[in-house]
């Protein structure tokens, strides 16, 4: 989009800052949050809150809260694929929820009554229950986000998660442990030799494919045959009718000629059989008995993968990029040491 010119005291977007580099913009002599990097949503919501200002008094001001259940209905209906998966649609509506029914059983129906004390009460709470630190942390995000939305959509007339005191919920989670195992390349060849002799062809095509690059269950079910460039050795993940990757990170993998022919395999054959999360791990678990091999999920592949690149000279940056992850910190938990590593004493100094 192209810049709007600048008149000095009228509302105008200012600068990008913090850690995600949200746009902040000018308005009523001070400066406000809007919660975007991009900036043509960011002019978005400033013209909106702008036309809130201006509307005359007794006009068709909007509402200065919202039912918590309704607001539920609506950022469910916000959230529903292809603006996000179904996974993280099903979890940002789950955890709103959970939190809609905790503030109702102490008298908490509207945005209005929610305040940074109450969302203190309901951390608190979420830790007496055996939470952990990260998890809380996504429980607070899909309030804030469901808050985000209805300002956005003129449902409130203010967004108390722009406070300063909000910003202070997150807690600090703890950092991955240097020495979290993971299936070694031998253990995963084992497995996938196992597969291909007692499973069908598209399980033990997905089995490859997840080892061979690394993407989600979720994004193996949607890959096409143009996905794959057997030539430059490269699987492009990106988005289909309906249905989109994680957080809209598309993205080229590099992949062997043997993970690209079982990409191929996969997409002809996947419609004999059934690739519901529960069926494909009970196939898992059936080839990895036979296997004999430590007990590990389809998402272990993806941070075997991870692990392999790393350990072979990828940065983690790069490795971070093919993974389609938002924050580097993530891809850190996905590195492990293989079980057949060195303890490490060949390291010590003399």
């Amino acid at each position: 989009m192209s810049k709007r010119k600048y008149t000095l005291g009228f509302p105008h977007l200012l600068r990008r800052r913090g850690k995600h580099r949200f746009w902040t913009g000018w308005l009523d002599g001070q400066e406000i949050t809007l919660g975007t990097a991009d900036r043509a949503e960011a002019q978005r919501q400033l013209d909106a809150r702008a036309a809130q200002r201006d509307r005359a008094p007794g006009g068709d001001t909007p509402a200065s809260k919202i039912e918590l259940t309704a607001l539920g209905l609506k950022f469910a209906e916000y959230c529903r694929p292809p603006r996000h998966t179904p996974n993280t649609a099903a979890s940002y509506t789950n955890r709103f929820t959970m939190f809609a029914a905790w503030s109702e059983e102490r008298g908490i129906k509207t945005t209005e009554d929610v305040t940074c004390g109450i969302m203190s009460e309901y951390v608190r709470s979420r830790a007496a229950a055996s939470a952990g630190p990260a998890t809380i942390n996504r429980d607070v995000i899909a309030v804030r986000l469901a808050f985000a939305f209805a300002m956005r959509e003129s449902l409130i007339s203010d967004d108390p998660f722009e406070t300063r005191a909000f910003r202070k919920l997150k807690l600090k989670e703890p950092r991955s442990k240097p020495n979290s195992v993971t299936l070694s390349p031998s253990q995963i060849d084992t497995f996938l030799a196992k597969a291909e002799g007692m499973t069908g062809a598209a399980y033990a095509a997905l089995f490859r494919l997840a080892a061979g690059s690394g993407i989600r269950i979720d994004e193996a079910r949607h890959i096409a045959m143009d996905d794959v460039d057997e030539t430059r050795g490269i699987l492009t993940v990106t988005p289909k009718p309906g249905w989109t990757t994680k957080g809209y990170r598309y993205r080229d993998i590099p992949i062997s000629a043997r993970t690209a022919k079982a990409a191929k395999t996969f997409v002809a054959t996947r419609a004999k059989v059934v690739l519901d999360d529960k069926t494909v791990w009970k196939e898992l678990h059936r080839v990895r008995v036979a296997a004999e091999v430590p007990r590990f999920t389809m998402h272990d592949l993806r941070r075997a993968w991870a692990s392999a690149m790393h350990a072979n000279g990828a940065s983690l940056k790069q490795v971070s990029v093919w993974l389609g992850h938002a924050d580097i910190a993530t891809t850190e938990r996905y590195i492990r040491v293989f079980e057949t590593a060195t303890a490490g004493h060949e390291y010590l100094p003399r």
